[in-house]
């Protein structure tokens, strides 16, 4: 098999949210597409944050037991940015597979945006991609089938 590169097996539809929406529209926009985690981009399209369905059940659990202590506090209107992982773990489009696996094992991680840096501001990177262990579990389901359908001829 040759080298696989992320460019290869990453999702460039990207589904992303702003930091200023609300976490109850980011719950909203994630059970509709049944995806698991939203990256955050703001006004010029780079990569902020991400927020995962896990940030917001815990939101979700702080807000359960702010309102058994306060039935008025305005915990509804906390916004993604109140809530998101502003320090995002990203993979290169041109890290391999095997890199890709790496970083999801070290981080204990299931899916990562793919960035390019931008050459204007060396510090801020474009979302391009999204890549998740469902991609890596469709790649060698694919590479499995082209193997069987080789050796039935």
């Amino acid at each position: 098999m040759h080298r696989l590169f992320v460019r290869e097996i990453m999702q460039t539809s990207v589904i992303t949210i702003s930091p200023e929406e609300l976490v109850v529209d980011a719950a909203q926009v994630m059970e509709d597409f049944n995806i698991r985690r939203l990256p955050v981009v703001d006004d010029d399209d780079f990569l902020v944050g991400i927020v995962t369905d896990t940030d917001i059940l815990e939101a979700e659990t702080a807000d359960s037991v702010i309102n058994s202590y306060d039935p008025d506090a305005p915990t509804e209107w906390l916004s993604v940015a109140d809530i998101m992982t502003p320090d995002v773990i990203t993979i290169a489009p041109d890290a391999t597979v095997g890199q890709l696996a790496q970083l999801f094992l070290e981080h204990k991680i299931g899916g990562a945006p793919v960035v390019e840096p931008d050459a204007r501001f060396p510090k801020r990177v474009h979302l391009i991609g999204i890549v998740t262990e469902m991609d890596i579990f469709q790649m060698i389901a694919d590479a499995w089938e082209r193997e069987l359908a080789a050796v039935a001829h």
